[in-house]
């Protein structure tokens, strides 16, 4: 092989190697690329009310989860703010890192090229509406209001969420718990780990269990709670089931509970079964939003 050749060679390898350290930097920053369809507004999600805009960037993005992934489809700046928008698709959980941020269970950091972080004011990931995340100033070098267009000359915004959860299966069987209002000291140990149920409420159309201290989900144990089913339909000694119907707060109670239906007989012995928790842990996730 001749010099020249060999020159040649050489340098379509490292153009190669070149191209594929772009595609690993992207494939990781985003998750795995999929031939999903693009990302558009989806009309029947509510809108989230935002300033008058400068103007706005249309994005084509999307993060790829376990079961669901976010769409990022807008940018949409206003003087000394910005809004980026999308739509959850599939399922999501907070197993994904982004939905435990927007859920408020990990903390979301916003960053662009420059190493300019950026006051990230407010977060939406209910259902039936746009998932948003609002951006009101800088916090870099010191938290200030910057007017204007805060993304001029910026191409790229990197999204870091510290303590990513991590999914611990069980199940944990509650046992035997009588039917009535009072406080509970049942236990039940899974996976290394003992959680106890505080209370049970009766009402005529179900029950409640308090299961979490409000406050206690911070590192190291987050929560229970998921935008998913993580408790199993309940059962009792007389063979009725019972689906659970969400979670609530109960008066000034410390406690966060969550709701089973229908109402139970008054001498029923009520099984509660938590399939899964998700516990913080040191990692760090980051993700890039690419801006044209």
């Amino acid at each position: 092989m001749r010099d020249q050749d060999r020159a040649q060679v050489r340098a379509s390898r490292a153009l190669i190697w070149s191209l594929a350290a772009v595609a690993l930097l992207v494939s990781s920053a985003c998750g795995p690329l999929q031939a999903l369809a693009g990302c558009r507004a989806d009309a029947s999600e509510s809108p989230i009310p935002t300033a008058p805009s400068i103007r706005t960037i249309h994005l084509d993005q999307r993060w790829i989860g376990e079961k669901g992934s976010l769409c990022l489809y807008e940018v949409r700046i206003s003087d000394g703010s910005f809004v980026v928008l999308g739509h959850a698709t599939g399922e999501p959980s907070i197993g994904d890192p982004w939905q435990a941020a927007l859920r408020g269970f990990s903390r979301m950091r916003i960053f662009d090229e420059t190493g300019r972080e950026y006051s990230l004011s407010g977060t939406d990931a209910r259902p039936g509406h746009v998932t948003g995340m609002s951006v009101d100033g800088l916090l870099t070098p010191m938290p200030q209001t910057v007017p204007g267009d805060l993304l001029t000359g910026i191409h790229q915004l990197t999204y870091q969420v510290d303590n990513v959860l991590e999914k611990v299966e069980g199940p944990w069987v509650f046992a035997n718990i009588p039917a009535g209002n009072g406080s509970l000291a049942t236990t039940a140990t899974a996976a290394g780990r003992e959680l106890r149920l505080f209370d049970m409420v009766v009402k005529p159309e179900g029950f409640s269990v308090g299961f979490m201290e409000l406050g206690s989900y911070y590192p190291p144990f987050v929560g229970i709670r998921s935008p998913y089913n993580e408790f199993a339909p309940a059962r009792d000694d007389k063979g009725n089931a019972y689906s659970m119907v969400g979670y609530e707060r109960i008066g000034t109670s410390a406690l966060l509970y969550v709701k089973f239906a229908p109402a139970p007989p008054p001498d029923a012995k009520l099984t509660v079964t938590l399939d899964r928790i998700f516990v913080s842990t040191d990692r760090t996730w980051r993700a890039s939003l690419f801006l044209p």
